[in-house]
């Protein structure tokens, strides 16, 4: 998830979401909790409704893997998420030099990387050696030393130090993606995680984050080196780096001709990794198939065709419900396991991002679950008013540009992020129908706070003005730790959690989890069944050590 935003954006449109709420209207308002139920909220429509059904209620959302227990967006990372029983496993997007999709928080890599000291600022030393390792069918070296010697300053041009978009994938292969955690987190330090000869943690491609849900691991040499084996695509196979360089570059929607968007010459997207070839069975998988939950950054971090690259990737590896939809209902748990991955709601986008959120409407045409984030501050991407107005304002612009859910930030430690779910805005966002999914959860306390104790906290049975939507009477079950049945006002419909062995636990003991008669907040007068969910929790550091951790 994003914690700030780096620079305003002009992004076309977005000054028009501002102009909705003027300063006069704002004065008007003096009590939040009155006015988010008076004033009109959109509602989301019932052919949306439809993919937001997609998604489990109550899902856990392994954020980034883990921040708390792995380094994260790695590979240990979503192996532990897995095995522990997350429904989705989480990551942000950017692309690299030549296209690939990678798994990358931070608007650079130098903190979960040893990028600085491999590469220092400049363009990588082994950049022309790389060029240099694409050999034609006799063996001979496909590109000349001048053409070679012309692209690399060509690379020196375009070059920024550290970010995701001047290196080829093939290059951030050789970084360290884990002993940094052993030092920012020496409490959960694991020798396992520092790099050690060639066996360490890699930054993760799209395709990685798919092959793990799906209970894979890398396939390792015999010296634990990643084995990917990469060539250069059919298309340009005949150019010189010059030619590629200067060729038209634009992606096409892999099943509609007509969406298609043209990317930066800078972006040499003509290398074609293996990725069909890049794993092996997991031998410690247990069985959970979670899905995955994707964030596209602010625009300016990737190329104009990112939203379509994302679509034709999820395509690829058949992942994508647009073009390989599940044609018979399938549940998101059964026999004690995650289903979620084998469901029409294996992939949820996600984004804070306006033009982001644009484009991902305009080539995923509101098909698959789009979650709209967050966050307030003075960027061009913020809530610029925290007002029932302001925060129908948002509403009403991700439903009309295809999102089905609202993930707003929490407040508490140690994140201490501005409170952006308090009772009144999670009934803003259950008055539209849209689900609401907040992050990011590390404590009890925080579980506690926005699954009913918010008003509540000494089950006295208070009652609040917000009951008549958001009060939920949950029964119990074997696993859970009252009887009877027990009412309180709940302010989320699933989470993000660093801390997902805490969620799981207690959405089990509270009898959110593992229950066959959850009422449907959506569909008034039903019930949610997701009994079939696994009922115990491994332990995390037991889980680790049994991964090889």
């Amino acid at each position: 998830m994003t914690l700030k935003h780096i620079m305003a954006l002009a992004i076309g449109g977005s000054s028009m979401l501002f102009t909705l709420s003027a300063c006069s209207d704002e004065q008007q308002f003096t009590d939040n909790n009155t006015d988010a139920k008076r004033i009109e909220v959109q509602h989301i429509t019932p052919e949306m409704a439809k993919v937001r059904d997609y998604v489990p209620l109550y899902a856990v959302v392994a954020h980034r893997g883990s921040t708390f227990w792995t380094p994260e967006e790695t590979e240990a990372a979503w192996r532990w998420a897995r095995e522990m029983g997350a429904d989705y496993l989480e990551s942000d997007m950017q692309a690299t030099k030549d296209g690939v999709i990678l798994a990358n928080h931070d608007e650079n890599l130098k903190r979960t990387t040893n990028i600085a000291n491999v590469y220092s600022e400049y363009v990588p030393a082994s950049r022309k050696d790389f060029y240099r390792s694409f050999k034609n069918a006799d063996g001979s070296q496909h590109f000349s030393e001048e053409d070679i010697e012309a692209q690399y300053q060509r690379d020196v041009k375009d070059f920024r130090p550290y970010y995701t978009m001047s290196y080829y994938y093939h290059e951030l292969l050789a970084l360290d993606a884990g002993s940094w955690f052993n030092t920012s987190s020496p409490d959960q330090a694991r020798a396992a995680f520092a790099q050690k000869g060639g066996i360490h943690q890699y930054v993760s491609a799209l395709q990685d984050q798919i092959a793990y849900a799906q209970g894979k691991m890398l396939r390792r040499d015999a010296n634990g080196e990643r084995v990917l084996a990469y060539h250069i695509k059919d298309k340009y196979k005949d150019m010189t780096l010059e030619q590629i360089y200067n060729a038209e570059k634009r992606t096409t929607k892999c099943d509609d001709p007509s969406v298609s968007y043209t990317y930066a010459a800078k972006y040499m997207d003509f290398v074609d990794y293996d990725f069909d070839d890049a794993y092996v069975a997991d031998p410690q998988d247990t069985g959970n198939r979670p899905g995955i939950y994707i964030e596209f950054k602010e625009s300016w971090l990737n190329p104009k065709d990112m939203e379509v690259r994302v679509y034709n990737a999820l395509a690829d590896c058949g992942w994508n419900i647009a073009t390989q939809p599940e044609t018979e209902h399938k549940p998101f748990y059964t026999n004690g396991k995650v289903n979620v991955g084998n469901t029409n709601g294996k992939v949820i986008l996600q984004t804070f991002s306006f033009d982001a959120l644009t484009r991902a409407y305009n080539v995923f045409k509101g098909k698959v679950p789009m979650c709209f984030l967050l966050w307030t501050g003075t960027y061009a991407t913020d809530l610029k008013y925290n007002t029932p107005t302001g925060y129908a304002d948002f509403i009403s612009y991700g439903l009309n540009h295809g999102a089905h859910i609202m993930g707003p930030a929490i407040s508490g430690a140690p994140n201490n992020y501005p409170e952006m779910n308090n009772p009144w805005q999670a009934y803003m966002i259950r008055k539209s129908g849209m689900i609401n999914h907040p992050y990011s959860f590390d404590s009890y306390a925080q579980m506690a706070k926005y699954m009913g104790y918010y008003n509540d906290y000494y089950d006295a049975g208070n009652t609040t003005q917000f009951d008549d939507l958001l009060l939920t009477t949950v029964p119990a079950t074997a696993h859970t730790n009252f009887s009877g049945t027990k009412s309180t006002p709940v302010y989320m419909d699933g989470f993000f959690t660093n801390r997902s062995e805490m969620s799981l636990r207690f959405m089990i003991e509270n009898g959110f989890r593992c229950n066959a008669n959850l009422p449907n907040p959506f569909h008034k007068g039903e019930t949610y069944d997701n009994s079939q969910a696994p009922s115990s929790v491994p332990d995390a550091e037991e889980t680790l050590q049994r991964l090889g951790y």
